[in-house]
């Protein structure tokens, strides 16, 4: 930058040294007499004055078209407008030359604060690629972790319906079997003991009605598990006799609706929709405080719809689906997601709740 100024300087310089001798070779010889008496004698050429000044005056006349008579300052005025046209330019160009050099030097200095700035930006998008590929390989990992807890709980819970399924049976048919026999047993010996003190048959009639009630019990408990009504007569049968044994047993009022159910529907949605219902109903006998509520079954497009609503106190959905510990709802979910079914529930506080499955069915063979 110094080295460029400097140039500039000298080119400058010389300019104004060149139109200074053009004008004082165009000045009038008195003129340039009058311009050396100025300076010393000691600091004045090698020559005479006077040779100085003849010389001048030729050269002036040489080189000037006016002649003598003429006013010795209109040729000067003249002499310089043309020194001041000649330059104007060359001053303007000098000029020019300098902002093209600085816009040059400029450019320079943003051409390397973008090469700069362009490695800067290199280096964070080589780091931004690096954390997207970790987070889509995480995602990945996550996405495959989420798979197989999928695949998981679809195994956890079909051992889970296959347990319920043979210690129903067992409870049905074998424990609740020999409380019958027993039953039987206790009865033929309080005929027998017809004769005996009426405390002790009382006493043995205390006893054989204990085991009707544990008999009942058990063949309670065993429904529970898994109802065989669910396998023998089918899905809209079992849940009106799930929701006639709820009302029985809590006093709301309940009613039931179904319409244009098929005749034969995969195991796995029966036992889905009967599971969703159970839990359902268990929900509101806990939480709900209802006075009544409504279960319809119906074929909706190529499934069955599951809706259970009821006037209870309700619930804020949104901060209920982010507690960890609602397992009910968790349970139904993942039983829906399991069949390719969808849950959905509506609830707002005061104003009840509906809970609506659907599931595409599949129709198994007769």
């Amino acid at each position: 930058m110094l080295v460029s100024r400097a140039r500039t300087g000298v080119f400058t310089g010389s300019i104004l040294v060149l139109m200074v001798g053009l004008l004082i070779l165009h000045l009038p010889a008195d003129v340039v007499k009058s311009f050396l008496s100025l300076f010393p004698q000691q600091m004045s050429t090698p020559f005479e004055m006077e040779n100085l000044i003849s010389v001048a005056r030729e050269d002036v006349t040489a080189l000037s078209p006016q002649a003598y008579d003429e006013s010795s300052w209109r040729p000067l005025v003249i002499r310089v407008v043309s020194m001041a046209l000649i330059g104007l330019p060359i001053w303007y160009l000098l000029q020019r030359r300098e902002r093209e050099e600085e816009i040059q030097r400029l450019d320079e200095g943003w051409a390397a604060r973008l090469h700069a700035r362009s490695e800067e930006l290199l280096v964070v998008n080589n780091a931004l690629v690096s954390e997207v590929s970790k987070r889509i390989d995480t995602e990945q990992s996550l996405e495959a972790n989420r798979r197989d807890l999928r695949v998981l709980a679809s195994q956890l819970l079909r051992l889970q319906e296959d347990e319920r399924r043979r210690i129903s049976r067992d409870l049905h048919d074998d424990i609740n079997q020999r409380l019958a026999l027993l039953s039987i047993d206790i009865e033929m010996l309080e005929q027998q003991l017809s004769a005996a003190p009426a405390r002790t048959v009382s006493m043995v009639h205390t006893l054989q009605n204990r085991i009707v009630e544990l008999s009942d019990d058990v063949r309670r408990l065993a429904h529970q598990f898994h109802p065989s009504i669910l396998d023998d007569l089918g899905l809209a049968i079992a849940l009106r006799r799930l929701v006639d044994d709820f009302q029985a047993r809590t006093g709301i009022r309940a009613q039931f609706f179904c319409q244009d159910i098929p005749a034969h529907v995969a195991q796995d949605v029966v036992t889905c929709l009967y599971r969703v219902a159970q839990e359902g109903l268990a929900n509101i006998s806990r939480h709900a405080r209802a006075k009544n509520l409504r279960v319809e079954l119906r074929r909706v497009r190529d499934g069955l719809q599951l809706m259970i609503s009821d006037d209870g106190v309700g619930f804020d959905v949104n901060q209920y689906d982010g507690r960890r510990g609602s397992l009910g709802l968790l349970s139904m979910r993942e039983r829906v997601f399991l069949v390719a079914g969808t849950l959905d529930i509506q609830s707002t506080p005061g104003d009840g709740t509906r809970v609506c499955a659907w599931v595409p069915f599949t129709q198994e063979p007769a």
